[in-house]
């Protein structure tokens, strides 16, 4: 089974395609997954991962300048937890924390014509709502004592700049930086 993966992955990056980088009326999904620089879903800081990111992106415009109009929209999802516990003598307590992320988001994305084969080079920017949830526990001896819930809505922006290399005409990659949802992400992209 391995080998057959391995030939059917070596096939389709060998593959001598001339796809087209972008085009009005084409139909783009990407699947990625992300890295937030700043902090995790609950606003603390430290290291958070995530989220997984899913989008579609419709080309809108013919050449407009030096490129073509995009617009979609899509949704991401991130999770963390954090766990802290401590012993003294017979006594030991316990705090756990867990928050979760849904983003629900639009974006509009400027498409550069540089004429490289296979290659895609946007900019963009987007807007969506957080839909957070977090819960906090504290357990003695390991009885739960107490245990906090909480969830909110918020605005979120999303200002990005990305490329995308084709391997075939419906297949490639994609990264993206930017400010807002996501700091950094990558994953595969499909023109449907």
């Amino acid at each position: 089974m391995k080998k057959l993966i391995t030939i059917l992955f070596v096939a389709v990056l060998s593959i001598n395609a001339s796809a087209q980088d972008f085009e009005k009326n084409g139909n783009y999904v990407t699947v990625g997954y992300g890295l937030d620089l700043y902090g995790h879903p609950g606003g603390s800081s430290g290291l958070g991962l995530g989220p997984i990111m899913a989008s579609y992106e419709r080309g809108i415009t013919d050449i407009l300048g030096i490129g073509r109009i995009g617009v979609g929209g899509g949704v991401a999802f991130s999770r963390y937890s954090y766990k802290n516990s401590q012993l003294f003598f017979n006594f030991s307590d316990e705090y756990r924390y867990k928050t979760s992320r849904v983003t629900i988001f639009a974006k509009g994305a400027y498409h550069f014509e540089f004429d490289i084969e296979k290659m895609d080079v946007y900019a963009g920017v987007g807007a969506g709502l957080n839909l957070d949830s977090e819960q906090e526990s504290y357990y003695v001896n390991g009885i739960l004592q107490s245990q906090a819930k909480n969830s909110r809505t918020s605005v979120v922006h999303y200002v990005f700049v990305g490329i995308r290399y084709y391997f075939t005409d419906s297949f490639g990659v994609y990264a993206e930086a930017g400010d807002g949802i996501v700091n950094l992400n990558a994953g595969v992209v499909f023109k449907l």
